[in-house]
């Protein structure tokens, strides 16, 4: 086995369960990997500047695959960003508040480039909950009608997080049937549907840094806890799920790790140095 690029999911799998790491024993096992030449890749859901923030004294060592694929960087550059186009973004945005009741949506929230949006009147528990996971987070106007040139930014993806009273199931396969056709959304935990174009999966973003790196699937280890790490999961002989991954996700794969809380991501990639 010649692994040259690993990629983790962060929140329920990188990440324990008090939004953390071990910064220490990271910082020397990445210092070991890059001695190899293996490329490591924080592979999330959430925005480009929540993973810089979180790998503030590692980011030059490392690449990013952020909101599930629709934004890739590279030496701290974007090597891709796939934008939704503007009428899509708007059909999105109309079925959203359309759809559903306002009761059952905690809330959801447009992901662009250079921030994510939320509506003004988003209470403040809310707004709080939001920037855990999109820490460069704007309150606007209206959020229902907004656009890519109101934002004067490209809007790669949008999200909608749903109450715990709600049939998650029912509602997230009506909304993904109600969504346009060139959309997809995946499913991030927590409730959260993450809409972008369906070319948008965090394999799709690897790519991108296969492509750059001339590294084979065969040459990748991976590691997740739910659906929308389930393309980069079974890209590779090598995708591991963590231990507290939902059934779905352990169901189709072979190999598995500890939990996020008992460092499972770290466990393996010691084993590589």
């Amino acid at each position: 086995m010649a692994i040259k690029l690993v990629a983790f999911d962060m929140d329920g799998t990188f990440l324990n369960d008090k939004n953390t790491y071990n910064h220490q024993r990271f910082s020397k096992i990445l210092e070991q990997l890059r001695a190899k030449n293996i490329r490591v890749v924080a592979a999330s859901g959430s925005q480009y500047q929540r993973l810089q923030d979180q790998f503030t004294e590692f980011k030059d060592e490392m690449d990013f695959v952020s909101q599930n694929g629709a934004a890739v960087y590279s030496n701290n550059q974007p090597l891709l960003i796939r934008a939704m186009p503007e009428e899509a973004v708007t059909a999105t945005l109309n079925v959203i508040n359309q759809q559903f009741d306002k009761k059952d949506i905690v809330e959801h929230l447009v992901v662009g480039v250079k921030s994510a949006y939320v509506d003004q009147s988003i209470s403040q528990p809310i707004y709080d909950l939001t920037y855990h996971y999109y820490n460069h987070l704007k309150r606007v106007t209206d959020l229902a009608t907004v656009t890519p040139q109101r934002l004067q930014d490209q809007i790669t993806s949008i999200g909608i997080t749903f109450d715990q009273h709600v049939d998650f199931n029912v509602a997230m396969n009506n909304l993904r049937q109600s969504l346009p056709a060139e959309l997809s959304s995946q499913t991030s935990g927590y409730n959260t549907e993450l809409i972008s174009e369906s070319t948008v999966n965090k394999a799709a973003g690897l790519h991108e840094l296969q492509e750059k790196y001339n590294i084979a699937d065969d040459e990748i280890m991976t590691f997740g806890d739910n659906e929308n790490d389930l393309a980069m999961l079974k890209l590779t002989p090598y995708g591991y799920a963590m231990d507290n991954a939902v059934d779905s996700v352990k169901a189709q794969v072979t190999h598995f790790t500890d939990s996020n809380n008992d460092e499972g991501v770290l466990n393996i990639l010691s084993k590589l140095i």
